[in-house]
């Protein structure tokens, strides 16, 4: 899932961010999950195209996570 949030000054964050959030269930495991997230302001704008860039960029690390184990069959 991917969105822009506001800043919250009143929280103390001046200024605001393009969030991504992967949600990934765990293996073998029905009720694990896995929660990946990402966040940046970009260069002060986040609907902007570094912004977009930046989201580019991590989905494209993303696309290259796998799962493993070091459980042996035998």
């Amino acid at each position: 899932m991917e969105h822009t949030a506001a800043a919250e000054v009143a929280s103390g964050i001046p200024a605001g961010s393009r969030r991504v959030d992967y949600v990934l269930p765990v293996p073998g495991h029905a009720s694990r999950w896995l929660i990946v997230t990402f966040s940046t302001p970009g260069d002060g704008d986040p609907a902007g195209e570094f912004a977009r860039l930046l989201v580019h960029l991590f989905d494209s690390i993303m696309l290259t996570f796998r799962w493993t184990t070091d459980h042996v069959a035998g």
